[in-house]
């Protein structure tokens, strides 16, 4: 959000209608100039501007770990009860490790799920189970203390971060320069999706 209020500020002529969702949206369909998105570019008629990696930790607070017990193992995450993220249609109850070299993935079970990132790691702050989250998203939680990485010795793997947008022939050039912008200034990704259509009084 600071970025795009740094952005608004220097070009007070320009409209950003912001779509926060940690589900597929369709830019076409729906008219968005950008996204920004974890993972595989799975649309291969889009292009892409790469913003380095993110690495995913399995964490939980420490009021839940006190009760509940640490897991030592992934394993052991079937004894817990996981806040599980749905993607869309598709609910994330496999999260891969690597394991004696091997990735296996590893089914989790819980009472919460929810489509919205935020709220995922807001129920992990608040003790209500474990959770599969972003560093870039929870990093300053596990600084303060609010939030412990467990089963750290398990990598989950990095996914890739990055500005997606239609090929047009002829971008805008407000597009142009908030793609520049986001990838020169960004200083945590966002989690799952950030859809944005931006708009103009005059101009390109």
């Amino acid at each position: 959000m600071p970025i795009l209020d740094r952005f608004l500020a220097d070009h007070p002529e320009v409209t950003i209608d912001l779509n926060l969702t940690d589900g597929y949206v369709d830019l076409f369909g729906q008219g968005l100039d950008l996204a920004i998105r974890h993972g595989l570019l799975a649309d291969s008629s889009l292009r892409s501007r790469p913003l380095g990696e993110n690495r995913r930790v399995v964490c939980a607070a420490p009021a839940y770990l006190a009760a509940n017990g640490t897991p030592d193992h992934p394993d052991e995450l079937s004894d817990h009860d996981c806040i599980v993220m749905r993607f869309g249609t598709n609910l994330d109850r496999e999260w891969s490790f690597e394991i004696d070299g091997k990735i296996r993935k590893v089914m989790v079970r819980g009472r919460r799920v929810a489509n919205d990132g935020g709220l995922v790691a807001q129920w992990c702050r608040e003790g209500q189970g474990i959770a599969l989250k972003s560093i870039w998203d929870v990093g300053e939680d596990l600084a303060s203390g609010a939030l412990v990485e467990v089963l750290s010795s398990y990598s989950v793997g990095r996914t890739a971060l990055q500005i997606v947008y239609p090929p047009t022939r002829l971008q805008p050039r407000r597009v142009r320069l908030l793609i520049e912008r986001i990838a020169a200034d960004l200083p945590f990704p966002a989690v799952g999706a950030v859809e944005t259509r931006l708009s103009a009084s005059s101009g390109p």
